[in-house]
């Protein structure tokens, strides 16, 4: 079962274009308490699923997390998620933050976004085009930032699934 580790943005993005299951297909999903709270803080009506894990950081990477975020180069949540992921040995960090995603792989940290988790979904079967279509549409229309240069190459790769 493949280890998970997600900061705020896909959780936040994937639910606000309803379609968090997604996550779930992935294997074991863990959150840090950061990321549940600042979850909770954007979406109040927020009611975590029960297959998405808070797991606490313990030492040394809660201090590295406190260290990446007084250094200001990452917030909690996704300080805290880098520290997880390296904690648990996960196999994916799931952000949509340009900088975690540079600093996690800059640790040896595999790091997809939102829109990565539609496409796997597409290419693994769990969706066809359409609900695929539906997803990044849903992405489009939430809280995530994405260049239109992005969602045209998503939309391009959805395209190669399903020629």
């Amino acid at each position: 079962m493949r280890r998970v580790v997600c900061d705020t943005g896909p959780v936040l993005h994937l639910s606000e274009a309803g379609v968090l299951y997604l996550l779930e297909w992935l294997g074991e999903v863990q959150v840090p308490p950061a990321v549940d709270a600042e979850v909770a803080q954007h979406d109040p009506d927020w009611r975590r699923p029960r297959w998405l894990r808070v797991t606490p950081l313990v030492s040394p990477p809660d201090t590295d997390a406190l260290a990446w975020q007084q250094a200001g180069l990452l917030g909690a949540g996704e300080s805290e998620a880098i520290a997880l992921a390296c904690q648990v040995g996960a196999e994916w960090l799931l952000t949509d933050d340009a900088a975690a995603r540079l600093f996690a792989e800059s640790l040896g940290l595999e790091a997809h976004g939102s829109l990565g988790v539609v496409l796997w979904a597409a290419a693994v079967g769990r969706l066809n085009r359409i609900q695929a279509e539906a997803a990044l549409n849903g992405l489009v229309g939430s809280s995530l930032w994405v260049s239109a240069q992005v969602m045209a190459e998503a939309r391009a790769a959805l395209g190669r699934l399903f020629p």
